[in-house]
Protein backbone atom coordinates (compact mmCIF):
# COMPACT_ATOMS: atom_id res chain seq x y z
CA UNK A 1 0.00 0.00 0.00
CA UNK A 2 1.15 3.32 -0.98
CA UNK A 3 0.40 6.93 -0.92
CA UNK A 4 1.67 9.43 -3.34
CA UNK A 5 1.96 13.43 -2.94
CA UNK A 6 -0.29 15.25 -5.73
CA UNK A 7 2.48 15.73 -7.84
CA UNK A 8 1.98 16.24 -11.27
CA UNK A 9 3.28 13.57 -14.17
CA UNK A 10 3.97 14.26 -17.70
CA UNK A 11 2.95 12.09 -18.75
CA UNK A 12 27.14 -17.00 -41.50
CA UNK A 13 29.04 -18.07 -46.04
CA UNK A 14 28.24 -20.74 -48.17
CA UNK A 15 30.68 -23.55 -47.85
CA UNK A 16 33.12 -24.17 -51.20
CA UNK A 17 32.87 -28.08 -51.84
CA UNK A 18 35.89 -30.01 -50.05
CA UNK A 19 37.30 -33.69 -51.47
CA UNK A 20 34.98 -35.03 -48.47
CA UNK A 21 31.96 -33.48 -50.47
CA UNK A 22 29.71 -35.88 -52.70
CA UNK A 23 30.00 -35.32 -56.43
CA UNK A 24 26.30 -32.83 -57.28
CA UNK A 25 25.87 -32.58 -53.20
CA UNK A 26 27.15 -29.06 -53.03
CA UNK A 27 26.99 -27.00 -56.86
CA UNK A 28 25.72 -23.69 -56.71
CA UNK A 29 26.28 -21.32 -59.94
CA UNK A 30 28.64 -18.72 -59.15
CA UNK A 31 25.68 -16.43 -60.56
CA UNK A 32 23.79 -17.63 -57.32
CA UNK A 33 26.77 -17.62 -55.26
CA UNK A 34 25.89 -13.54 -53.57
CA UNK A 35 22.43 -14.40 -53.52
CA UNK A 36 22.91 -17.48 -50.98
CA UNK A 37 25.38 -15.68 -49.01
CA UNK A 38 22.94 -12.63 -48.39
CA UNK A 39 19.77 -14.83 -47.71
CA UNK A 40 22.44 -16.78 -45.27
CA UNK A 41 23.27 -13.73 -43.66
CA UNK A 42 19.56 -12.46 -43.19
CA UNK A 43 18.80 -15.88 -41.99
CA UNK A 44 21.36 -15.32 -38.98
CA UNK A 45 20.16 -11.89 -38.54
CA UNK A 46 16.61 -12.94 -37.77
CA UNK A 47 17.61 -15.81 -35.17
CA UNK A 48 20.04 -13.19 -33.75
CA UNK A 49 17.34 -10.92 -33.13
CA UNK A 50 14.87 -13.73 -32.25
CA UNK A 51 16.66 -14.93 -29.45
CA UNK A 52 17.78 -11.65 -28.07
CA UNK A 53 18.49 -11.51 -24.29
CA UNK A 54 19.97 -8.11 -23.86
CA UNK A 55 19.31 -4.68 -24.73
CA UNK A 56 21.45 -1.81 -25.48
CA UNK A 57 18.59 0.76 -24.91
CA UNK A 58 15.25 0.89 -23.75
CA UNK A 59 12.30 2.53 -25.26
CA UNK A 60 9.31 3.99 -23.14
CA UNK A 61 6.03 5.33 -23.76
CA UNK A 62 2.44 5.65 -22.14
CA UNK A 63 -0.20 3.31 -23.47
CA UNK A 64 -3.81 4.18 -23.08
CA UNK A 65 -7.11 1.27 -22.61
CA UNK A 66 -9.81 0.56 -21.28
CA UNK A 67 -11.15 -1.60 -18.54
CA UNK A 68 -14.81 -2.29 -16.98
CA UNK A 69 -15.42 1.31 -18.95
CA UNK A 70 -12.78 3.01 -17.60
CA UNK A 71 -10.27 4.79 -19.27
CA UNK A 72 -6.73 4.00 -17.50
CA UNK A 73 -2.59 4.61 -18.68
CA UNK A 74 -0.04 2.02 -18.67
CA UNK A 75 3.38 2.53 -18.42
CA UNK A 76 5.27 0.30 -21.15
CA UNK A 77 9.42 -0.10 -21.53
CA UNK A 78 11.22 -2.37 -24.29
CA UNK A 79 13.96 -3.18 -26.50
CA UNK A 80 15.06 -0.51 -28.76
CA UNK A 81 17.58 -0.14 -31.69
CA UNK A 82 17.68 4.25 -30.99
CA UNK A 83 20.97 5.33 -29.00
CA UNK A 84 20.36 5.36 -25.24
CA UNK A 85 19.11 8.55 -23.55
CA UNK A 86 16.76 9.92 -20.98
CA UNK A 87 13.33 10.45 -20.20
CA UNK A 88 11.82 12.25 -17.28
CA UNK A 89 8.48 11.82 -16.15
CA UNK A 90 7.90 14.27 -13.67
CA UNK A 91 10.27 13.81 -10.58
CA UNK A 92 11.40 10.74 -11.96
CA UNK A 93 14.41 10.61 -14.77
CA UNK A 94 14.64 7.28 -16.27
CA UNK A 95 17.43 5.83 -18.59
CA UNK A 96 14.49 5.36 -21.58
CA UNK A 97 13.95 7.30 -24.59
CA UNK A 98 10.16 8.22 -25.17
CA UNK A 99 8.53 7.17 -28.05
CA UNK A 100 11.32 4.88 -29.89
CA UNK A 101 10.22 2.43 -31.98
CA UNK A 102 10.44 -1.24 -30.68
CA UNK A 103 13.19 -3.29 -31.45
CA UNK A 104 13.00 -6.31 -33.80
CA UNK A 105 12.55 -9.79 -32.47
CA UNK A 106 10.60 -11.78 -30.16
CA UNK A 107 10.30 -10.95 -26.67
CA UNK A 108 8.35 -12.35 -23.21
CA UNK A 109 6.25 -10.07 -21.72
CA UNK A 110 6.55 -8.89 -18.22
CA UNK A 111 3.24 -7.08 -16.09
CA UNK A 112 3.66 -4.83 -13.50
CA UNK A 113 1.02 -4.26 -10.54
CA UNK A 114 1.61 -1.68 -8.40
CA UNK A 115 0.60 -1.67 -4.81
CA UNK A 116 -2.94 0.01 -3.65
CA UNK A 117 -1.70 4.06 -3.69
CA UNK A 118 0.81 4.11 -6.07
CA UNK A 119 1.30 4.62 -9.40
CA UNK A 120 2.70 3.60 -12.63
CA UNK A 121 6.66 4.47 -12.31
CA UNK A 122 6.28 2.96 -8.84
CA UNK A 123 8.44 -0.27 -10.08
CA UNK A 124 10.57 1.52 -13.41
CA UNK A 125 14.10 0.46 -12.31
CA UNK A 126 12.44 -2.50 -12.14
CA UNK A 127 10.81 -2.67 -15.29
CA UNK A 128 14.13 -0.96 -17.14
CA UNK A 129 16.03 -4.09 -15.80
CA UNK A 130 14.18 -6.41 -16.92
CA UNK A 131 13.60 -4.61 -20.80
CA UNK A 132 17.31 -4.56 -20.82
CA UNK A 133 17.27 -8.48 -20.36
CA UNK A 134 15.22 -8.71 -23.66
CA UNK A 135 11.21 -8.26 -21.82
CA UNK A 136 8.42 -6.12 -22.70
CA UNK A 137 7.22 -4.93 -19.34
CA UNK A 138 3.98 -3.35 -18.68
CA UNK A 139 2.74 -1.52 -15.55
CA UNK A 140 -0.77 0.15 -15.44
CA UNK A 141 -2.02 2.48 -13.45
CA UNK A 142 -4.59 1.20 -11.23
CA UNK A 143 -7.71 3.08 -12.00
CA UNK A 144 -9.65 3.75 -8.65
CA UNK A 145 -6.60 2.46 -6.44
CA UNK A 146 -3.73 4.59 -7.02
CA UNK A 147 -1.77 7.47 -5.59
CA UNK A 148 -4.49 10.30 -7.00
CA UNK A 149 -7.70 8.09 -7.37
CA UNK A 150 -9.22 5.80 -4.36
CA UNK A 151 -12.35 5.35 -5.35
CA UNK A 152 -12.06 1.42 -4.71
CA UNK A 153 -8.99 1.32 -2.30
CA UNK A 154 -10.02 -1.07 0.31
CA UNK A 155 -13.02 -2.80 -1.44
CA UNK A 156 -14.54 -5.75 -2.20
CA UNK A 157 -14.91 -4.16 -5.66
CA UNK A 158 -10.97 -3.48 -6.05
CA UNK A 159 -9.66 -7.34 -5.56
CA UNK A 160 -11.80 -7.81 -8.35
CA UNK A 161 -11.07 -5.11 -10.70
CA UNK A 162 -7.59 -5.08 -10.53
CA UNK A 163 -6.78 -8.26 -11.78
CA UNK A 164 -9.26 -7.34 -14.60
CA UNK A 165 -7.45 -4.54 -15.51
CA UNK A 166 -4.12 -6.20 -15.42
CA UNK A 167 -6.20 -8.51 -18.58
CA UNK A 168 -7.11 -5.33 -20.52
CA UNK A 169 -3.77 -4.32 -20.46
CA UNK A 170 -2.60 -7.71 -21.87
CA UNK A 171 -5.29 -7.80 -24.42
CA UNK A 172 -4.43 -4.07 -25.02
CA UNK A 173 -0.81 -5.15 -25.98
CA UNK A 174 -1.54 -8.42 -27.75
CA UNK A 175 -3.86 -6.26 -30.10
CA UNK A 176 -1.34 -3.58 -30.88
CA UNK A 177 -0.08 -3.94 -33.97
CA UNK A 178 3.52 -2.94 -33.40
CA UNK A 179 3.89 -5.15 -30.02
CA UNK A 180 1.87 -7.75 -31.28
CA UNK A 181 4.13 -9.17 -33.66
CA UNK A 182 6.91 -8.98 -31.35
CA UNK A 183 5.74 -10.65 -28.05
CA UNK A 184 6.21 -14.01 -27.43
CA UNK A 185 2.83 -15.52 -26.05
CA UNK A 186 4.32 -18.62 -24.16
CA UNK A 187 6.22 -16.16 -22.18
CA UNK A 188 4.15 -13.99 -20.35
CA UNK A 189 4.62 -13.47 -16.51
CA UNK A 190 3.06 -10.80 -13.74
CA UNK A 191 4.57 -9.41 -11.06
CA UNK A 192 3.54 -7.56 -8.31
CA UNK A 193 3.86 -6.06 -5.27
CA UNK A 194 1.65 -5.91 -2.23
CA UNK A 195 -2.03 -5.71 -3.19
CA UNK A 196 -0.57 -6.21 -6.84
CA UNK A 197 1.09 -9.21 -5.35
CA UNK A 198 -3.13 -10.49 -4.57
CA UNK A 199 -3.67 -8.80 -8.39
CA UNK A 200 -1.29 -11.65 -9.94
CA UNK A 201 -1.99 -14.56 -7.54
CA UNK A 202 -5.45 -13.86 -8.81
CA UNK A 203 -4.85 -13.59 -12.40
CA UNK A 204 -3.28 -17.03 -12.00
CA UNK A 205 -6.09 -19.21 -10.35
CA UNK A 206 -6.12 -17.81 -6.48
CA UNK A 207 -9.69 -16.94 -5.45
CA UNK A 208 -10.36 -14.68 -2.89
CA UNK A 209 -13.18 -14.86 -0.33
CA UNK A 210 -14.46 -11.60 1.20
CA UNK A 211 -15.66 -13.82 4.28
CA UNK A 212 -11.87 -15.31 4.82
CA UNK A 213 -11.10 -11.34 5.04
CA UNK A 214 -14.04 -10.96 6.55
CA UNK A 215 -13.65 -13.46 9.58
CA UNK A 216 -9.40 -12.30 9.68
CA UNK A 217 -10.01 -8.76 10.69
CA UNK A 218 -12.11 -9.88 12.99
CA UNK A 219 -10.45 -12.30 14.93
CA UNK A 220 -7.13 -10.25 14.14
CA UNK A 221 -7.31 -6.94 13.72
CA UNK A 222 -5.31 -5.64 16.44
CA UNK A 223 -2.52 -7.99 15.23
CA UNK A 224 -2.90 -6.51 11.86
CA UNK A 225 -3.54 -3.53 12.36
CA UNK A 226 -2.39 -1.60 9.08
CA UNK A 227 -3.95 -4.00 6.84
CA UNK A 228 -7.27 -4.72 8.96
CA UNK A 229 -7.84 -0.98 8.97
CA UNK A 230 -7.08 -0.01 5.05
CA UNK A 231 -10.89 -1.87 4.56
CA UNK A 232 -13.84 -0.25 3.76
CA UNK A 233 -17.40 -1.20 2.52
CA UNK A 234 -17.87 -0.52 -1.53
CA UNK A 235 -19.35 -2.00 -4.60
CA UNK A 236 -21.61 -5.61 -4.69
CA UNK A 237 -19.32 -7.85 -4.49
CA UNK A 238 -19.10 -10.01 -1.69
CA UNK A 239 -18.50 -14.13 -0.53
CA UNK A 240 -16.30 -15.91 -3.00
CA UNK A 241 -14.92 -13.57 -5.59
CA UNK A 242 -15.64 -14.63 -9.02
CA UNK A 243 -12.90 -16.32 -11.46
CA UNK A 244 -10.39 -13.95 -12.48
CA UNK A 245 -7.54 -16.71 -13.83
CA UNK A 246 -6.20 -15.38 -17.21
CA UNK A 247 -4.66 -18.53 -19.10
CA UNK A 248 -2.04 -16.34 -20.61
CA UNK A 249 -0.11 -16.13 -17.63
CA UNK A 250 2.87 -18.40 -17.37
CA UNK A 251 4.49 -17.49 -14.14
CA UNK A 252 3.98 -15.03 -11.46
CA UNK A 253 6.24 -13.11 -8.88
CA UNK A 254 4.64 -11.83 -5.93
CA UNK A 255 6.60 -9.31 -3.78
CA UNK A 256 4.87 -9.00 -0.15
CA UNK A 257 1.48 -9.85 -1.29
CA UNK A 258 -1.78 -9.27 0.14
CA UNK A 259 -2.27 -12.65 1.42
CA UNK A 260 -5.48 -12.67 4.19
CA UNK A 261 -8.16 -12.87 1.23
CA UNK A 262 -7.25 -16.74 0.62
CA UNK A 263 -8.95 -19.26 2.46
CA UNK A 264 -8.72 -23.42 2.04
CA UNK A 265 -9.00 -24.38 -1.63
CA UNK A 266 -7.25 -21.07 -2.90
CA UNK A 267 -5.64 -21.93 -5.12
CA UNK A 268 -6.93 -25.59 -7.06
CA UNK A 269 -6.38 -24.29 -10.34
CA UNK A 270 -2.93 -23.02 -10.15
CA UNK A 271 -0.14 -24.62 -12.22
CA UNK A 272 1.72 -22.30 -12.97
CA UNK A 273 5.22 -21.60 -11.61
CA UNK A 274 5.14 -19.22 -8.58
CA UNK A 275 7.62 -17.36 -6.73
CA UNK A 276 6.95 -15.59 -2.93
CA UNK A 277 9.14 -13.11 -1.86
CA UNK A 278 9.03 -12.26 1.90
CA UNK A 279 10.20 -9.19 3.11
CA UNK A 280 11.26 -9.99 6.62
CA UNK A 281 10.25 -6.58 8.42
CA UNK A 282 7.33 -5.95 7.19
CA UNK A 283 5.11 -4.51 9.32
CA UNK A 284 2.23 -3.32 7.01
CA UNK A 285 1.16 -6.95 6.26
CA UNK A 286 2.32 -9.11 9.73
CA UNK A 287 2.75 -12.80 9.51
CA UNK A 288 1.39 -15.20 9.35
CA UNK A 289 -1.73 -13.95 7.65
CA UNK A 290 0.01 -12.89 4.08
CA UNK A 291 3.28 -14.92 2.75
CA UNK A 292 2.68 -17.75 5.12
CA UNK A 293 -1.22 -18.10 4.27
CA UNK A 294 -0.39 -18.01 0.44
CA UNK A 295 2.21 -20.52 0.53
CA UNK A 296 0.58 -22.94 2.99
CA UNK A 297 -2.52 -22.76 0.66
CA UNK A 298 0.29 -23.54 -2.79
CA UNK A 299 1.72 -26.36 -0.79
CA UNK A 300 4.02 -28.51 -2.51
CA UNK A 301 6.56 -27.58 -0.66
CA UNK A 302 6.99 -24.10 -1.52
CA UNK A 303 9.27 -21.43 -0.48
CA UNK A 304 9.29 -18.11 -0.42
CA UNK A 305 12.61 -15.81 -1.12
CA UNK A 306 13.01 -14.18 2.64
CA UNK A 307 14.55 -10.53 2.39
CA UNK A 308 15.41 -10.51 6.12
CA UNK A 309 15.95 -6.79 5.97
CA UNK A 310 13.82 -5.61 4.02
CA UNK A 311 10.35 -3.59 4.81
CA UNK A 312 7.36 -3.47 3.45
CA UNK A 313 8.10 -0.75 0.61
CA UNK A 314 11.83 -1.17 -0.44
CA UNK A 315 10.40 -2.94 -3.53
CA UNK A 316 9.51 0.50 -4.54
CA UNK A 317 11.80 2.46 -6.70
CA UNK A 318 13.83 4.98 -4.60
CA UNK A 319 11.83 8.73 -4.44
CA UNK A 320 14.16 11.73 -5.21
CA UNK A 321 14.86 13.15 -2.11
CA UNK A 322 13.01 16.95 -2.53
CA UNK A 323 9.79 14.15 -1.99
CA UNK A 324 10.88 12.07 0.83
CA UNK A 325 9.38 13.69 3.15
CA UNK A 326 6.17 14.59 1.54
CA UNK A 327 5.73 10.99 0.30
CA UNK A 328 6.32 9.90 3.86
CA UNK A 329 7.02 6.18 5.16
CA UNK A 330 7.25 4.44 1.36
CA UNK A 331 9.87 6.88 0.37
CA UNK A 332 12.24 6.34 3.41
CA UNK A 333 14.45 3.15 5.02
CA UNK A 334 15.65 2.52 7.97
CA UNK A 335 19.58 3.19 9.01
CA UNK A 336 21.67 1.04 7.34
CA UNK A 337 19.59 -0.18 4.78
CA UNK A 338 20.64 0.41 0.88
CA UNK A 339 17.10 -0.01 -1.07
CA UNK A 340 19.36 0.92 -4.02
CA UNK A 341 21.43 -2.43 -3.80
CA UNK A 342 18.13 -4.58 -2.22
CA UNK A 343 16.24 -3.79 -5.61
CA UNK A 344 19.13 -5.34 -7.61
CA UNK A 345 19.62 -8.44 -5.66
CA UNK A 346 15.68 -8.61 -5.80
CA UNK A 347 15.87 -8.03 -9.56
CA UNK A 348 18.47 -10.75 -10.20
CA UNK A 349 16.13 -13.28 -8.21
CA UNK A 350 13.23 -12.62 -10.22
CA UNK A 351 15.19 -12.92 -13.75
CA UNK A 352 16.68 -15.89 -12.41
CA UNK A 353 13.07 -17.26 -12.04
CA UNK A 354 11.53 -15.78 -15.19
CA UNK A 355 14.36 -17.22 -17.48
CA UNK A 356 13.76 -20.49 -15.23
CA UNK A 357 9.70 -20.50 -15.52
CA UNK A 358 9.41 -19.29 -19.20
CA UNK A 359 12.39 -21.14 -20.64
CA UNK A 360 11.74 -22.05 -24.72
CA UNK A 361 10.48 -25.88 -25.13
Amino acid sequence: MLMIPNTVYRSPNSTAPTADTPAGLLKVPAARAWTVQVLAALLLAILLSSARTHAESIGFRDLRMQSDGEHMVAAVWYPTDVADGQTVEGPFPMTAVRNAPLAEGHFGLVLISHGTGGHRLGHRGTAIRLARAGYVVAAPEHGGDNWRDARYSGTAENWVRRPRQLRALLDRLLGDREFDMRIDPARIAAIGHSAGGYSVLALIGGRADMRVLASHCTRFRDRDPVFCSYGRPGGTTGGLLPDLTDRRIRAAVAVAPTGALFGPGAFPQVTVPVQIHRLGRDRVLRRPWHEDNIMRLLGDGERPVLHPEAHHFAFIAPFPASLIDEVGEPARDPPGFDRKAFLSRIESRILDFLTSALASE
